[in-house]
């Protein structure tokens, strides 16, 4: 009987040590074997992953508050600084953006207990087309965040064919960037536009709107679930 007991509470300890939430810095090595600095967040548990691309006004200590709002909802979470960013000292230039990108989602799928099969982007300003084209790249996408941020053509015509997408889309309130006609044109329900105030450009609607968080991270759970 005390053995039973025992090893109900070793049991117990085990999946309390195994459920526990962790953040995690460290170097992702790029394709030509640049250091970049990242922060994985684990929910302890196995789940979903996104990658978060941050704007090239920040690092992606922007993106702490919502990683903790995703974790909370059982998501992992990657971000980490471009070359030239935050603490990212590599040289380089926009031409290693995309095998940057591709080899940090690559990084988040390795992590245990991420279903590589329910992943999604989200990138605010500059990485709103770079969240569209790793989409497209890749074809493992299966949810975009895009916030306050313009795409290049290229990427606008892909999300034209994507109909089914779910995207979850901010704007400034005055400011076109197209997104809004993208959602109307979806035909996933989930697909969602807001439109914020003029001067939240980006994360920077956090601080404006802090209700936005809630909103975004059990819409990334809903649609990843």
């Amino acid at each position: 009987m005390r053995w039973a007991i025992s090893f109900f509470f070793i049991a117990l300890l085990h999946a309390c040590v195994v459920a526990q939430k962790t953040n995690l810095d460290f170097d992702i090595t790029a394709a030509d074997g640049a250091k970049l600095k990242a922060t994985y967040y684990s929910p302890g548990k196995p789940g979903p992953g996104i990658l978060l691309l941050h704007q090239c006004n920040m690092d992606r200590k922007s993106w702490r508050s919502l990683a903790a709002k995703l974790v909370d909802r059982g998501i992992h979470v990657l971000t980490f600084d471009y070359r030239g960013y935050g603490e990212t000292t590599a040289s380089g230039s926009r031409e290693n953006i995309p095998t940057d990108i591709d080899t940090a989602l690559a990084t988040l799928k390795s992590k245990q207990g991420v279903d590589q099969k329910r992943l999604a982007a989200g990138g605010a300003s500059c990485g709103v087309n770079n969240s569209v084209q790793l989409a497209k790249r890749s074809g493992e996408i299966k949810a975009l965040l895009l916030l306050t941020g313009p795409m290049t053509k290229e990427g606008m015509a892909f999300l034209r064919t994507q109909t089914s997408l779910p995207i979850f889309a901010v704007d400034q309130a005055g400011f076109d960037s197209g997104m809004k006609a993208l959602v109307g044109n979806s035909t996933n329900p989930n697909s969602t536009n807001v439109e914020v105030h003029k001067d939240w450009h980006g994360v920077v609607m956090f601080e404006g709107d802090p209700s936005l968080l809630d909103k975004m991270a059990d819409w990334v759970a809903k649609v990843l679930q």
